[in-house]
């Protein structure tokens, strides 16, 4: 099933998103070049998809609703899908999310634009939760610290809410 997705995926050209407002924060947590790996406790998320992803499952973890409104007014593209982001693990990701979201009887559960648009509500919904938790930084504790902490959390919330 995953190499379907993310065929289907790597197949068209979709914008991954992120909300517009929070370019300037979400930069401070993403390694910016291929090879800076320096300093990963101050930039925990090695690419932009990686901070998206991590967006999503918070959004799901935490059940918040995808984000409304027009993504052309709020959101910024940071990536397409047709550039290779999309791994299999990725395309598993968002297969199951579109099948829990959208329903598997749905047709447009295969549509790679709906999957897409699903994701990146989800993320824009989950971002400002992954932002506050990194920029609560108690004294010597690094974001990569916080990280690790809420993904600690929000797997024990999920869980706990089985």
């Amino acid at each position: 099933m995953s190499d379907f997705f993310s065929d289907l995926l790597r197949a068209t050209s979709h914008g991954l998103v992120l909300p517009r407002e929070d370019d300037d924060a979400i930069n401070r947590y993403v390694a910016m070049h291929a090879g800076d790996r320096t300093n990963v406790e101050s930039r925990p998320f090695p690419r932009q998809v990686d901070f998206w992803a991590f967006c999503i499952a918070t959004a799901l973890a935490l059940k918040l609703e995808p984000r409304d409104g027009s993504i052309s007014r709020w959101g910024k593209t940071f990536i397409y899908t047709n550039q290779g982001i999309v791994d299999n693990d990725l395309a598993s990701l968002l297969a199951i999310v579109a099948v829990a979201k959208i329903g598997l009887d749905d047709p447009g559960v295969t549509e790679s634009r709906r999957i897409v648009e699903l994701a990146n509500r989800l993320a824009a919904a989950g971002c400002p939760e992954v932002l506050r938790k990194l920029q609560n930084s108690p004294l010597r504790t690094t974001p990569l610290d916080q990280a690790l902490e809420f993904a600690r959390s929000l797997q024990e919330q999920a869980y706990d809410d089985s």
